[in-house]
């Protein structure tokens, strides 16, 4: 005989202690999220920077600005590989979340918290994705790819455009 889950519509209510601890979970789960957003903006941050090094290398040595411009496409590389593990790993956290979110509307009938909710609702996203892991979480998550790709895609016009402009 199995217990009924706290999501399921047999819910029973959640003493004190219950809802202290799902409160000071929920709370730690919205922090530790945040956390990998800090991280994910340094690592961001020091990705444009690598990026603008190259571009002052490239100013220096303007005989060599195209392989110094193709090499360093990797570092946008790099760091879109490094902030798409911590995006994946962030992602992680999602789903207790919103389990949360669910277990106090259906069983407290609480309205609140719902900061995961509310913003899947307002960005139009699902609570669950479709695609699940780390090329779709991390790799190929566009608040994660598209900068990287901007960064290489200037590179690579540099490269192309160099050797005009320092003929």
């Amino acid at each position: 005989m199995s217990n009924p889950l706290p999501t399921e519509s047999q819910s029973q209510p959640l003493s004190d202690f219950e809802l202290d601890l799902l409160k000071q979970e929920y709370f730690f789960l919205q922090n530790t999220i945040e956390d990998y957003n800090k991280q994910i903006w340094v690592i961001k941050a020091l990705g444009i920077t690598g990026t603008g090094a190259v571009l002052t290398l490239m100013l220096q040595q303007k005989t060599n600005a195209s392989a110094i411009s193709l090499i360093g496409c990797a570092i946008p590389i790099f760091f879109w590989i490094l902030e798409s593990q911590w995006k994946h790993f962030q992602r992680g956290f999602y789903p207790r979340v919103s389990e949360i979110e669910l277990i106090l509307r259906n069983t407290c009938g609480f309205q609140s918290p719902s900061i995961y909710t509310s913003w899947s609702h307002s960005l139009k996203r699902a609570p669950q994705p479709k695609r699940k892991g780390y090329l779709w979480d991390g790799l190929l998550n566009s608040t994660v790819y598209v900068s990287y790709v901007l960064e290489i895609v200037f590179l690579l016009l540099m490269a192309f455009i160099a050797p005009m402009i320092w003929k």
